[in-house]
């Protein structure tokens, strides 16, 4: 990022913390996201990851959701069942009780005898631990929205509990702006990488003045987009900054050492290391 880029996104983003008042982020080191649960470690969005998770000590549990035919939600990250599954075709055609027999794959290929959960298995999970969560709302194969997931989403959070300790997130500005619109309560995340600008056609500086104007506390960053600059803009804006999804060593001290708010990783057992707890 060059310093012109990089003194813009100062400037739009300390201009902004002057409007928004005192720091989303926790004070001191980074916090710990899973990310998937863990997805170097365990069979990724699987109730085993995320149990293990909560075992190791990760703050945040990140996951991601998809509807299902009849309306229900399900963590898992692609939009179809084959990658990580043994089904097929678009998670979107299936009922819940048509995927319930499925199994999730490690990241070998091989069969595990891990379901695929619904959010409300996770929930549970996250509630019985005391964690927090980092849940992405996901579209379709054609990038389409699922019609009223993120109220569906949002009854689930407030049956289990859990909607004060969630972050809601997503890379369509449509989606957090719909759970902006539907609970101002509730605590939305924009997720951006290099290739989303580029395919939105905007900078992050434009897109981060639009989603905090819009009331979005959590802003995810793939970590390219990292540097002491970009941290300490958002900070200034009170936004809590996460970085995704690191998993080397020297990128996990890196980020760390830059400071953000949340480490999002594969590894969080070397995170964990590097943060010394």
């Amino acid at each position: 990022m060059g310093a012109r880029r990089l003194g813009g996104l100062a400037l739009v983003l300390v201009t902004l913390g002057a409007l928004a008042g005192p720091a989303a982020a926790d004070g001191g080191r980074p916090l710990l996201a899973a990310h998937r649960g863990g997805a170097l470690l365990w069979p990724e969005n699987s109730l085993l990851a995320f149990r293990s998770a909560v075992a190791l000590g990760a703050d945040y549990l990140e996951l991601d959701v998809h509807a299902t035919r009849d309306g229900q939600v399900v963590v898992i990250h692609d939009p179809t069942l084959d990658r990580t599954t043994t089904g097929a075709g678009p998670v979107r055609d299936r009922t819940l009780a048509e995927l319930r027999p499925l199994r999730l794959k490690d990241r070998e290929g091989r069969v595990t005898a891990e379901p695929i959960p619904s959010l409300d298995e996770v929930l549970a999970v996250a509630a019985a631990g005391d964690r927090r969560l980092l849940l992405e709302i996901k579209v379709d194969p054609e990038r389409r929205r699922y019609p009223g997931i993120e109220e569906t989403v949002l009854a689930a959070l407030d049956r289990r509990g859990m909607t004060a300790r969630t972050i809601v997130m997503a890379f369509e500005r449509e989606t957090w702006q719909r759970v902006r619109e539907l609970r101002p309560d509730v605590k939305a995340g924009a997720l951006y990488s290099g290739r989303s600008l580029e395919r939105q056609g905007t900078t992050l500086p434009r897109a981060l003045e639009e989603a905090r104007a819009a009331g979005v506390a959590f802003l995810g960053l793939h970590q390219a987009l990292i540097d002491p600059a970009t941290v300490g803009a958002a900070r200034a804006a009170g936004l809590l900054l996460g970085a995704w999804t690191v998993n080397e060593r020297d990128a996990l001290a890196r980020v760390i050492r830059d400071g953000v708010g949340v480490v999002i990783t594969d590894r969080p057992d070397l995170a964990k290391e590097l943060l010394g707890r």
